[in-house]
């Protein structure tokens, strides 16, 4: 009898325990998993009811390659550099406001989801400086970017680099602010 009764206490307490639960999940329609849903998480800038979380369907590696890119662009973005640099910092300059780190956080945890993806770092620079320099800036900024992810747990096979140089501006314009959105790294996913 004391048994039964220490099992109901604790399965109770189980109960109580997970009806107690600051997050509120919802079960994917395909699968067993549990996404959190949004409690009054608004965004600042569209002030709308958000996910605490990006969606990224864990169970299911039978996704295409446009599905997996769609999700992809929900957590990804490209990141910044400061003038001449190719370290991965903060930067509040120029109207960038940004912290890589964040995003490159972001990108390791889709990858480690997605162990079948791979990835492209695309090393970008603004129009100043040779093209041949620009090339080796851009290079450098790419390994950056692999080099923390790889860092972050991501097989180093699984990521490329290429440096495009100056060729392929962001912004065509030739003031501090486009040459601040050309030095950037830019990542796509490839399967």
């Amino acid at each position: 009898m004391k048994k039964l009764l220490s099992l109901v206490l604790m399965f109770s307490m189980a109960v109580f325990l997970w009806n107690c639960s600051s997050t509120k999940y919802v079960k994917s329609a395909n699968s067993n998993a549990r996404t959190p849903i949004a409690e009054n998480v608004s965004n600042p800038q569209t002030s709308s009811t958000t996910l605490k979380y990006p969606k990224v369907n864990t169970l299911n590696e039978n996704l295409s390659l446009s599905e997996l890119k769609e999700q992809f662009s929900q957590i990804a973005s490209d990141i910044n550099f400061k003038f001449n640099s190719y370290r991965i910092q903060p930067i509040n300059e120029y109207g960038i406001n940004e912290n890589p780190s964040e995003i490159l956080d972001r990108i390791a945890s889709f990858l480690k989801k997605h162990p079948n993806v791979k990835l492209r770092v695309e090393g970008n620079c603004d129009e100043r400086g040779t093209i041949e320099y620009n090339l080796a800036l851009g290079e450098k900024r790419a390994i950056a970017a692999k080099s923390y992810l790889v860092s972050k747990g991501i097989s180093p096979d699984r990521i490329s680099i290429i440096s495009y140089g100056k060729s392929r501006p962001l912004d065509p314009a030739h003031n501090e602010y486009a040459w601040a959105k050309n030095r950037r790294d830019h990542f796509v996913l490839i399967k």
